[in-house]
């Protein structure tokens, strides 16, 4: 079934690129037609089979993230084709030119979204880091997406790449899954074989809350995952400890979204981390006190060509890496997942190794 969606999306591909650069001016308004025949049966058929979401085994793209990029690469190829029409002494340079920038583009943008992760190392030092966590190495990964753009086999190489830093924890800053809880399964599975010593503990992101709201959680946590759902808990060293504040994206989608059970408590002393998925929960953290905050949701923009363009710059001015606010300090990762389209340009996935350091 879904084999044969990947066939029709590729016909349907062929017929309208053919259909606007090559074929006589007689046909093209019946490949044109054609096209759009095409075209209105994906969406019929993807609206009606719920497993074009699903990852296929014929390749590891779902017939719906398929469906998304063929029509992201179709527009620049129609702009392509109209810029030639009005320039017709240099139709065929337009063509072979432009089409040869586009073709630079996607390898590029495909290159960096499945290529290795870059592994980001930031040393941290704090004046008043408990002395049993001198050293103390965090592993922080976040926007995963399981689903359409990220299958079992990109999940494993992930896990293998943070598995091989040797981190003391490992943190999930959210957006374990791209759309259906489900996805939550395959990430469980891919990173259970990282076990640093003090666990995985993960937070939830927008998309995780998008599915039914406690499934991602309960999948995580069978394959052995902390899930800091608005809650705190203690990292213990020699009667030293990290109080690590967890809390869920907050949703305006729901108004009754819990609060964090954690604000204003009387909690212990000890070296206070706070992980969100967004970074504009900065603020809240540093009213608890958090020496450090980890977040995510940014992507680092994707295609980053700062300083003409960022589209997470839209949203926040914590577009990605280590961010101080006097005493306090912030780490934004680009994560490692796509959204939208898998493109990433000058901002590959990311794991951050973080290392805590005691010193002025």
């Amino acid at each position: 079934m879904r084999s044969g969606q990947h066939l029709i999306l590729l016909t349907g591909l062929t017929v309208q690129v053919v259909g606007a650069a090559f074929a006589p001016k007689r046909l093209r308004g019946l490949l044109t037609g054609l096209a759009i025949g095409l075209d209105l049966g994906w969406c019929i058929w993807f609206a009606m089979d719920d497993r074009s979401l699903a990852v296929s085994g014929f390749w590891s793209l779902s017939p719906i993230a398929t469906w998304i990029a063929i029509h992201c690469l179709l527009g620049p190829v129609v702009g392509v084709e109209c810029l030639s029409k009005f320039l017709p002494q240099r139709r065929w340079t337009i063509r072979v030119v432009g089409i040869a920038l586009i073709v630079l583009g996607y390898g590029w943008g495909l290159g960096e979204t499945y290529g290795p992760p870059a592994i980001t190392r930031e040393t941290l030092v704090f004046p008043d880091l408990p002395p049993a966590f001198e050293g103390y190495r965090i592993a922080l990964i976040g926007d995963i997406h399981a689903g359409p753009y990220a299958g079992t086999r990109t999940l494993r190489r992930w896990a293998t790449a943070v598995a091989d830093q040797h981190c003391d924890l490992l943190i999930g800053a959210g957006d374990f899954i791209a759309f259906r809880g489900e996805e939550a399964e395959r990430t469980g599975v891919a990173f259970a074989q990282v076990n640093p010593p003090d666990g995985r503990i993960g937070i939830l992101g927008n998309h995780d809350l998008h599915s039914r709201r406690d499934e991602v959680a309960e999948r995580l946590r069978r394959h052995g995952w902390v899930m800091l759902e608005n809650e705190a808990m203690a990292i213990e060293r020699a009667d030293q400890r990290l109080l690590l504040f967890g809390a869920n994206y907050l949703d305006p989608h729901y108004p009754d979204s819990p609060s964090p059970a954690w604000k204003g408590k009387p909690w212990p002393e000890g070296f206070r981390i706070g992980i969100g998925h967004s970074p504009v929960m900065w603020p809240e953290f540093i009213r608890e006190r958090a020496r450090l905050t980890l977040a995510a949701h940014t992507h680092g923009g994707q295609v980053d060509l700062r300083p003409f363009f960022n589209a997470a710059e839209e949203f926040t001015p914590y577009v990605s890496g280590l961010f101080r606010d006097g005493a306090a300090q912030l780490f934004v990762t680009r994560g490692l997942g796509v959204t939208s389209i898998p493109i990433r340009i000058r901002c590959r996935p990311e794991i951050a190794v973080l290392t805590l350091r005691r010193g002025p």
